[in-house]
């Protein structure tokens, strides 16, 4: 478990960014007086937040407790996850076709390796030289005392190391770690005139590299050209389902920052593509007028539930003006559920009596308080809308109902419920 899992856990229970940043100063502690400082702060910022972090095994993630022998100072496993991120095209697919395609990209990167290793100006690597650049901008603060042997004392801050030249030994322990000369033994060879650049350890320089890549991956036919085997043939097991979508994406810890895939638009300033001027877009552009458009009257529908939203865009009133024809302002059928009476400019009167197959009608003007005369319904007695006698929805939907039936009892020869009691259907009341 390396340091970026053991603070994914810790930071469960304590979290902050001021807590993170002091997390990452105890695990780059190369020394215990450093770490127990870093400690002492860290202390600060929470009960119980230090001794929860002393739990885990300080010789996983913590610099100061590391072994000195393999020369890395890596507190995490980021060269494994870039691994995984290489090969995660061929990772998904089966397992002839993912190792061939790893090797075919192992053998390539083994070519480029070796190439790029002739490009180096002197026999250490970059990112070496890097770090050494870094740690010689450091040794200028130094003060430094010199035994006349190959012992120093080093001054850097408020910690008087101690340095062993002849063993390339300081009690920062960062050249033990990395195999780096420190700032401190720097300081030491340049105070005896002599090259730190040749301190640095066998593993940074050339001919060490090219040794790691000396063995060369053969190519490989494809499976085409194989030969076939004789041996029982291996069977894959059989399929089975599984309940979801199997997941690809790594499982993200708590307050992890999300990488950014896309550039976010905020502080951008929008464009009009019509008039190139600055602050709206075309939609709301002066220069571009919108069509007047007369709404059509249309009523909800409540007949069925359906899933989803019934969205439907405005009609236009001019019949040649439209870009898909007789279907143009809308996406769905739409359906006039409900009853009432619609009467139009011109005198057209209609009634809705809550069909499955009534659809929308463009016919203008509206109203509700027609008089019902002419539809062979009786206005309920002492209801009135604006001055005039009306009926409710009610009593039009019972009036409807009870003259379709009558209409088919004539047409089988069959009396309804109110004809053999001896009551006009008009007269029903709810």
């Amino acid at each position: 478990m390396c340091a970026r899992h053991i603070l994914a856990n810790w930071s469960q229970n304590f979290r902050g960014i001021e807590r993170r940043k002091k997390f990452w100063a105890c695990a780059r502690s190369t020394f215990e007086a450093q770490f127990k400082y870093n400690i002492n702060v860290l202390s600060k910022l929470g009960k119980g937040i230090a001794e929860a972090l002393i739990k885990y095994n300080k010789e996983k993630w913590c610099k100061a407790f590391f072994q000195t022998f393999s020369k890395c100072d890596s507190i995490d496993n980021n060269m494994a996850e870039s691994f995984n991120a290489w090969i995660l095209g061929p990772r998904n697919k089966t397992i002839v076709t993912m190792l061939e395609e790893i090797r075919v990209k192992v053998m390539s990167r083994v070519s480029k390796s070796r190439a790029f290793a002739e490009t180096w100006t002197d026999g250490i690597s970059p990112m070496a030289m890097i770090i050494f650049n870094t740690n010689v901008t450091r040794s200028m603060q130094c003060n430094i005392e010199w035994n006349g042997d190959d012992r120093f004392e080093v001054l850097e801050g408020v910690y008087n190391h101690t340095m062993n030249l002849g063993q390339q030994k300081c009690s920062c322990r960062s050249w033990e770690l990395k195999g780096i000369s420190c700032a401190h033994g720097i300081a030491a060879m340049n105070h005896l005139n002599m090259d730190a650049s040749q301190a640095i350890s066998r593993w940074y320089r050339k001919e060490t590299y090219l040794k790691t890549y000396s063995h060369f991956i053969q190519p490989v036919s494809n499976m085409e050209m194989w030969p076939e085997s004789r041996n029982p043939m291996v069977e894959p097991p059989e399929a089975r389902q599984m309940p979801g979508r199997p997941p690809k994406n790594r499982r993200r810890e708590i307050g992890e920052v999300r990488k950014a895939e896309k550039l976010p638009r905020m502080g951008t300033t929008m464009t009009c593509s019509i008039c190139k001027e600055a602050n709206h877009n075309k939609r709301n552009c002066p220069k571009n007028p919108k069509p007047k458009s007369t709404p059509t009257p249309t009523q909800e529908s409540t007949t069925g539930k359906k899933r989803g939203r019934g969205q439907y865009e405005r009609a236009s009133s001019s019949k040649t003006g439209t870009r898909r024809g007789a279907r143009s302002g809308y996406r769905k059928r739409p359906k006039v559920v409900g009853q009432g009476v619609f009467v139009a400019d011109i005198g057209y009167t209609c009634i809705n009596q809550r069909l499955s197959s009534s659809r929308r009608v463009n016919i203008g003007v509206v109203s509700f308080a027609h008089v019902t005369g002419d539809i062979c319904s009786k206005p309920t007695k002492g209801l009135k809308w604006k001055g005039k006698q009306a009926i409710t929805q009610r009593e039009l939907q019972v009036q409807s109902v009870m003259r379709h039936i009558q209409t088919r009892s004539k047409a089988t020869g069959v009396q309804t419920r109110a004809q053999a009691k001896g009551k006009s259907p008009s007269k029903k009341t709810s």
